[in-house]
């Protein structure tokens, strides 16, 4: 019925003006274009890959550590040297992980944590927490307050040994090098309280700060590593490096005068880092 009306109005309008009629056009609900609600975050799950910065310190005790050394080749190669513990050293560490979870709800994140320089330090950790999930300036904002555990080696590169003939002995494996690094080092274990600040910005974007305080459960005895330079090919077969123990009858090792056990520095303290991740599986 409703096009027959319309027909006959066209028709009349035709014959009478000499023009036809134009229809009003109305726009339906349907036709009108409502953007969807944002998806909220509540009840999803993320993983994601992280890159961070941030200072870490090392506290140490100063004094003086003096070593000596004879390898187990023919010519029997020396190394002497002393090296001059500081206060305290500041450094910036390159954090690298994965995290996963729920936005609302328990989540886990594992990295790696290092600082390099004359002392350096390689972490390697595991966090678990629970995400409460905010809102800050119109974005999703996440506070994870978690538990972390650590497992560091550290230590400090106190020079190299010359090869003065054929070859480096260390026990039974032989290099063919110039020389190889040394470096005095311990591994630790470490405990940690840490509170995240995760802002998203986008999809697949988010800023973060981290701040935990490093609670030291233990240092293992030092050991001397030996080495072969960076960039160099090994000419020892597969053996990059040896270590020997600080006990060892090649060896004589002091920390002010007296025999060294443990290196003289603890790994507590606060730690904070601050970086970028990039999220999938949303």
């Amino acid at each position: 019925m409703k096009a027959l009306l319309t027909l006959f109005f066209s028709l009349f309008s035709f014959f009478v003006f000499g023009q036809w009629a134009t229809p009003a056009v109305t726009t339906s609900e349907a036709d009108v274009f409502i953007p969807a609600p944002k998806e909220s975050l509540y009840l999803q799950r993320y993983r994601s890959a992280f890159l961070g910065i941030g200072p870490r310190y090392l506290n140490t005790d100063p004094g003086t550590i003096e070593t000596t050394f004879v390898d187990d080749s023919p010519s029997m190669d020396s190394f002497n040297s002393t090296f001059e513990v500081k206060d305290g050293y500041t450094q910036f560490a390159l954090n690298i992980g994965y995290k996963a979870g729920n936005y609302r709800g328990t989540s886990h994140d594992y990295l790696l944590d290092v600082t390099l320089g004359k002392n350096y330090t390689a972490k390697f950790a595991y966090s678990w927490g629970w995400n409460f999930l905010t809102k800050l300036n119109g974005n999703d904002f996440v506070i994870r307050p978690a538990i972390q555990g650590l497992l560091a080696g550290s230590g400090f590169r106190i020079g190299q040994i010359q090869n003065n003939a054929a070859y480096i002995q260390i026990g039974e494996t032989q290099y063919y090098e110039n020389e190889l690094d040394i470096r005095l080092q311990a591994t630790s274990v470490t405990f940690a309280p840490r509170l995240d600040f995760t802002y998203i910005i986008a999809d697949r974007v988010d800023f973060f700060l981290k701040a935990a305080y490093d609670v030291p459960a233990g240092n293992s005895d030092a050991i001397l590593q030996f080495s072969v330079p960076d960039g160099i090919g090994a000419d020892s077969g597969n053996t990059t490096t040896s270590t020997v123990k600080v006990d060892d009858d090649n060896l004589t090792i002091t920390y002010n005068g007296d025999p060294l056990e443990s290196l003289p520095f603890t790994t507590g303290g606060l730690r904070v880092t601050f970086g970028i991740s990039y999220l999938w599986n949303r």
